[in-house]
């Protein structure tokens, strides 16, 4: 897992290329108008803009990815994103849908949470369990957030 701040002029520094040109690519967009939906960003690349209600933590289930990994970054509003990093005992999870790439399991072992705020970037590689569009401080809001999709045979 990885975090960042797109507003930082050192934000790239120690990211994979592929990464850190995407987040360049995000950076020169504006965020706030992008429509809700599935953008493609290259012919491997592509992200999908949403707009969530948040919820309590205990309500979700946790996913995982085999084949992509995650940017996740806020652009409206605050969220919490429950975590892992140790490798997942992945016969707690339901079954693996490989078209869309998930499995889902409604705990996370050796968990933490992270908050985001606009412009934070997390990166979350395969086999790292996370739960997103968690309530912060008990209270409900909708968020607009983007999740970029990247084949995890692109990062070097």
């Amino acid at each position: 897992m990885l975090i960042g701040d797109l507003t930082r002029v050192d934000f790239k520094l120690g990211l994979p290329q592929v990464i850190a040109e995407t987040c360049e690519y995000l950076k020169g967009l504006d965020l706030e108008k992008l429509d809700v939906g599935r953008h493609d960003i290259t012919d491997q690349i592509y992200m999908n803009v949403m707009e969530p209600e948040l919820a309590e933590a205990d309500s979700k289930q946790a996913e995982l990815h085999y084949k992509y990994l995650d940017i996740q970054v806020l652009i409206q509003g605050v969220e919490n994103i429950e975590f892992g990093v140790t490798y997942p005992d992945l016969a707690k999870y339901d079954a693996y849908r490989e078209d869309d790439d998930y499995q889902l399991t409604p705990q996370i072992e050796n968990k933490s949470t992270l908050t985001l705020v606009p412009n934070i970037f997390v990166v979350f590689y395969p086999y790292e369990p996370h739960k997103p569009c968690c309530n912060v401080d008990g209270k409900s809001a909708k968020i607009k957030k983007l999740v970029v999709k990247v084949p995890v045979e692109l990062v070097k």
